[in-house]
């Protein structure tokens, strides 16, 4: 394993995160790994970390290199590093759940903090204000890169290092496990002239990658069906050929408003906008689909009927709301129980992919939305119109033993609907 000096000087900040990002040589042994490899490699890492001497000159740079290896061995989505009374809390996240697995003593904090951030081109004396980059990880078979951002806390900086893959083959909707029903109502939206497929979730439920395999599946359609396609996004995760991608920069004043704007200027028939986070987003979005185009986005809900009433409740018109909405998906990752084929699930092979979809807007469930009924209301609609709750799928897939029920309780024990 080698990783390359990064070059950093302070003296000359950009405000693109793209630019600031640093490349770095990582020799792995494998990538990812099943459960059982999880704690093997956890246990190799423990190994490691105890042969390094805290007082020699290069102990940050030994320590955040086996860091990154470790956790990119071990197939983590995350690497979390907080700092605490107790030092440098170190955490990986691996199948949607974090596992402590160092404390960095004090003495040594601020010196690997500083080596995460020269790797990722941060300005390494701020510690006063949340920065963002990227290190780009050089000889990966993956094509794996790092996106690193920091916040400043009560007993220091927390760091965070979000590992994202880039599949030489794209991101296919066939293999991503999605239940048959929402494949199809996904490959019937993608194939819409216009209208508006939106996909929710919490963070981590692999909504983006979902979002991202609908747009690759429009960047492949054949010569005469293709499209023109442009996304907003904050930021790009991955490259989609054929589509032109764009990253707002809030620093330069490239905002998610003037982005909007600009976008639309540029006659698009497909818009993947990255997240509806607002009212204006909400009312650009379902403005575009009236006007004949095809948007994609997602949003942070836990169900369909959430995602609704957080739509209304942007003060998007309810008659555009029924008539604009072509998909709206809801979906989770849960931990499996039982060691699977590697090669099923390329969106996560330890978990499970579930998803509900609203049924078509008719009937009584326009006329739950167009009075407002609330949420409750709109999924008992949804439920008896046919659509099979992400709570019903739970349930099954914990008495078939493919999950365990601390995490069907993690996902689904407070859910106010069921």
């Amino acid at each position: 394993m080698r990783v390359s000096k990064a070059f950093f000087s302070p003296k000359i900040p950009t405000p693109d995160k793209f630019a600031r990002s640093r490349k770095v040589e990582i020799s792995l042994k494998s990538k990812g790994s099943t459960q059982l490899d999880s704690l093997q490699e956890t246990s190799r890492f423990s190994r490691d970390l105890s042969q390094l001497n805290p007082k020699a000159d290069d102990y940050a740079v030994k320590l955040c290199d086996l860091l990154m290896v470790s956790a990119m061995e071990v197939g983590a989505s995350d690497l979390h590093l907080d700092s605490v009374q107790a030092g440098l809390q170190v955490r990986f996240r691996t199948g949607g759940q974090l596992t402590d697995i160092a404390v960095v003593p004090h003495g040594q904090v601020s010196s690997v903090m500083a080596r995460f951030k020269s790797m990722a081109g941060l300005l390494s004396y701020r510690t006063d204000v949340p920065q963002e980059g990227r290190i780009d990880i050089a000889n990966s078979k993956t094509g794996t890169d790092a996106r690193v951002c920091t916040l400043p806390t009560l007993h220091g900086e927390r760091l965070v290092i979000r590992f994202s893959i880039a599949q030489s083959h794209g991101w296919q909707l066939e293999d991503l496990g999605l239940p048959g029903q929402a494949l199809a109502r996904i490959q019937d939206a993608v194939a819409s002239a216009s209208g508006v497929a939106i996909v929710c979730g919490p963070a981590g439920s692999g909504k983006t990658t979902t979002a991202y395999a609908m747009m690759q599946r429009l960047a492949q359609a054949n010569l005469h069906q293709r499209r023109c396609c442009v996304s907003l996004e904050d930021p790009i995760e991955q490259a989609i050929e054929g589509v032109a991608q764009s990253q707002i920069q809030p620093s330069v004043g490239y905002t998610w408003s003037a982005g909007l704007k600009a976008m639309l200027r540029q006659d698009p028939e497909v818009m993947l906008i990255g997240e509806i986070r607002d009212d204006e987003t909400a009312h650009v979005v379902f403005q575009a689909a009236m006007t004949g185009q095809l948007a994609i986005s997602t949003m942070h809900a836990r169900s369909v009927a959430d995602a609704v009433t957080r739509l209304m409740d942007m003060r998007l018109p309810k008659h555009q709301l029924c008539s604009s909405l072509t998909l709206m998906m809801a979906q989770r990752l849960l931990q499996r129980r039982l060691p699977i084929d590697r090669d099923r699930l390329p969106i996560d092979r330890d978990r499970l992919l579930l998803a509900e979809v609203l049924p078509n807007i008719t009937g009584e469930l326009r006329e739950a939305i167009v009075r407002d009924l609330g949420s409750s209301r709109i999924h008992e609609v949804a439920v008896g119109m046919g659509m099979e709750s992400l709570t019903e799928q739970a349930v099954l897939v914990l008495r078939d033993g493919s999950i365990d029920e601390g995490t069907f309780r993690r996902h689904f024990e407070w859910h106010h609907h069921e």
